[in-house]
């Protein structure tokens, strides 16, 4: 098979093109995103992914994280525990205060982070081609 008669530029194919720019995701839809995925696992324990949470008994231990950091959720505490009954409750719960904006101070730090983070890598990478 000659394979470079099949393959085709990205940039000529729909979906493909560079034109179709990606938007990035603000924090606030990160974490929410994340919750749903942690309310997923919690629903089906045997599936694969990293948790936020532990199952102990009749109690969830969780924290909420965004920028590999955990989010303050009752004053200056990371990690709360609930009911396990009521732990998809409490998450769906959270997860709309931080769409409303009650965490965008913490969230906006971890931004900063990241973009930070981003930045002194990419100067990294620059320095060391010049190498």
């Amino acid at each position: 098979m000659d394979w470079t008669k099949v393959v085709k530029p990205a940039s000529a194919v729909e979906g493909f093109a560079k034109g179709k720019a990606r938007v990035p995701k603000t924090a606030a839809e990160v974490v929410a995103n994340a919750i749903d995925k942690q309310i997923a696992l919690f629903n089906k324990p045997k599936e694969e992914g990293r948790r936020w949470f532990e199952v102990n008994g009749e109690n969830v231990g969780f924290t909420i994280r965004y920028a590999n950091s955990p989010l303050k959720l009752v004053g200056e505490e990371t990690h709360v525990v609930v009911p396990k009954a009521q732990f998809v409750d409490v998450m769906n719960a959270i997860k709309a205060d931080v769409e409303k904006g009650k965490f965008k101070a913490q969230l906006d730090a971890g931004e900063a982070a990241v973009r930070q983070r981003s930045a002194t890598m990419s100067q990294t990478r620059k320095a060391n081609k010049k190498d």
